[in-house]
């Protein structure tokens, strides 16, 4: 559920640019944490796409990161420029 804020109705250029902003730096944030976790759990690199590794792995892989920095830049951005509000 969005948070309710008193300035929600007015949003501005700066709202949708703070939103892309946070979106990017949420993103980047979630693959850190992503990457050093897989990293912790499995001892090992992610896989990457040009690198010889099983599909279960590169799907795992895939879906963990995907999943991960798409709900992170969401999050962010409904934070930052919530939605179903004039102008959001």
């Amino acid at each position: 559920m969005a948070r309710k804020r008193k300035d929600a109705g007015n949003q501005t250029i700066f709202h949708t640019i703070g939103a892309v902003i946070a979106g990017m730096l949420a993103v980047k944030l979630a693959d850190y944490v992503v990457t050093t976790a897989w990293r912790l759990v499995t001892r090992e690199e992610p896989p990457q796409a040009d690198e010889p590794a099983p599909l279960g792995k590169k799907a795992a892989w895939v879906a963990l990161a995907g999943a991960a920095t798409g709900a992170a830049r969401q999050v962010a951005r409904d934070w930052v420029k919530p939605p179903g509000v004039p102008g959001g």
